[in-house]
């Protein structure tokens, strides 16, 4: 959603929860995605307080969809 589509009326830095919810995910398995590293980590806001740019979670969507339309190149075959 590089094209300027983002969904409107998010704010720009996201809460955990809402990080989550944008994402579509539970706050629990976003949790979990955030540590395996298959979703982006937050970034430092204010002090303590950490949040989620909405552009990087969009970019994140944007590579998982463009992955699971690769094309699968490798053989059945290959491993009998």
């Amino acid at each position: 959603m590089r094209d300027g589509t983002m969904l409107p009326g998010w704010p720009l830095l996201l809460r955990r929860e809402l990080a989550a919810q944008y994402v579509g995910m539970s706050p629990s398995t976003f949790d979990g995605e955030v540590r395996a590293g298959r979703v982006p980590k937050p970034i430092a806001t204010a002090g303590t307080l950490r949040a989620w740019h909405r552009g990087d979670l969009e970019a994140w969507a944007e590579d998982q969809r463009a992955a699971a339309h690769e094309p699968d190149t490798a053989n059945p075959w290959d491993s009998a």
